[in-house]
């Protein structure tokens, strides 16, 4: 017995045990990936309950709900930022009265170089400060210096 527990293929089927039972019960909420296609033939079929577009770049990210889908379960889509795909979006929100429409506004991004002086330029007064006020100690101290 105490061979066995030694062994090293045990422990690698003690380890596989274990990961196999991690990822059972931790991909169960995972969205399911719909292609631009797939998207727009289950929203033309009047499948969809649910619409939120995040505006990014150059595309809509979309996450929704489907007939059936429970309310922790959803789907993300990825369709091209144009004015076609938001009439067919809205077109068959009003045609199958789909519940909600979202539309996030796109998060603008702030330049590396905003961020950089907004955090150098804090530290870089202090500096200064540091330094005029060292500067003025060594004047005042070679003013006070007999002579």
């Amino acid at each position: 017995m105490k061979r066995i527990f030694r062994s090293k293929i045990f422990y690698l089927l003690i380890f596989l045990v274990t990961m196999g039972i991690m990822l059972v019960f931790n991909n169960d909420n995972e969205p399911t990936k719909l292609t631009e296609d797939e998207f727009f033939t289950t929203l033309e079929d009047g499948k969809v309950t649910f619409l939120e577009l995040e505006r990014q770049k150059r595309v809509y990210e979309i996450r929704g709900r489907l007939v059936g889908y429970e309310k922790d379960q959803y789907f993300i889509a990825s369709v091209p930022n144009s004015e076609i795909s938001l009439e067919k979006i809205y077109k068959a929100a009003e045609e199958y009265d789909i519940e909600k429409i979202e539309v996030t506004p796109e998060d603008t991004e702030t330049s590396g170089w905003v961020t950089l002086f907004t955090s150098t330029i804090p530290f870089m007064i202090i500096f200064i400060l540091f330094f005029v006020i060292l500067l003025i100690t060594v004047v005042i101290k070679r003013l006070n210096r007999p002579r």
